[in-house]
């Protein structure tokens, strides 16, 4: 006779994956800030043609030419958000790092941006079917074995990011787009005769912000917003600092026993 083990429930909070990224990485390439003269800016990464409206090479006014260039920063933003419901967010993040000093950015329009989006599903269905195949029905409890599980049914899913069509003019395609860093954790799993209700927080960064990678290809350099922007953030007289995006959202599903996910 073969005895069966039996497991121990996993204790939640669990945190069931965090990508190797860390974070609050302030130590990543695109968070660095006010690194290069102008004079690299100009011969290394041929910023020389920045701003319509002024010359930041020669403009005797600091802030001045600060307040000229975050204007049309914001104003040529405006080609990249100019749908939905989140198209306010690119101005407020451009208007962040002028004014915020590089701390962290939060918004609720943004959690919910991101709560709302297709790129939700993928990991979101992976946990839940999960779930629902390794949860002890008989002991109505989700054995620790299950967290392994859990865990590379997330790495095989698709991490939540802003890369859809839409994304490119509704402001969050040039202002997030992909992600640094994601911790997912299960909170809470209520289990109910044939059915659970699972709730799950996910908590993503992002860097407002861009390295010499960024800079260094053709295709983003042809932007004169990107050249702003690089130039604000790299220019080592007085630059302007990069700040990490945060997304906090918190999930509840129910789903049934024999549900079809």
């Amino acid at each position: 006779m073969t005895e069966t083990m039996i497991f121990p429930a996993i204790k939640l909070p669990c945190l069931l994956f965090a990508t190797q990224h860390k974070m609050d990485d302030y130590g990543a390439p695109d968070m660095l800030y006010g690194d290069l003269s102008a004079e690299v800016l100009r011969q290394q990464y041929h910023l020389r043609d920045i701003s319509t409206r002024i010359d930041p090479y020669t403009h005797p006014n600091r802030e001045e030419c600060a307040r000229i260039l975050f204007d049309e920063f914001r104003d040529l933003s405006d080609m990249f958000s100019f749908y939905g419901d989140y198209k306010s967010l690119a101005r407020t993040m451009i208007t962040h790092m002028q004014y915020g000093n590089g701390a962290v950015f939060s918004d609720p329009l943004l959690d919910q941006a991101m709560a709302e989006h297709s790129s939700m599903q993928s990991s979101l269905n992976n946990i839940l079917k999960t779930l629902q195949n390794y949860i002890d029905w008989n002991r109505q409890v989700l054995p620790e074995p299950a967290r392994k599980v859990l865990t590379d049914s997330i790495m095989k899913s698709l991490l939540p990011r802003f890369d859809n069509f839409t994304d490119r003019f509704n402001g969050l395609g040039i202002t997030i787009h992909d992600t640094w860093a994601t911790h997912i954790t299960l909170k809470d799993l209520l289990i109910k005769k044939d059915s659970f209700t699972a709730v799950i927080k996910y908590h993503i960064q992002d860097h407002f912000g861009l390295d010499a990678e960024d800079i260094s290809n053709n295709f983003y350099r042809q932007f004169r917003i990107f050249r702003i922007w690089f130039y604000l953030q790299h220019i080592n007289n007085k630059p302007f600092k990069p700040f990490i995006s945060e997304i906090v959202l918190v999930t509840e599903k129910s789903v049934g026993r024999y549900d079809k996910i």
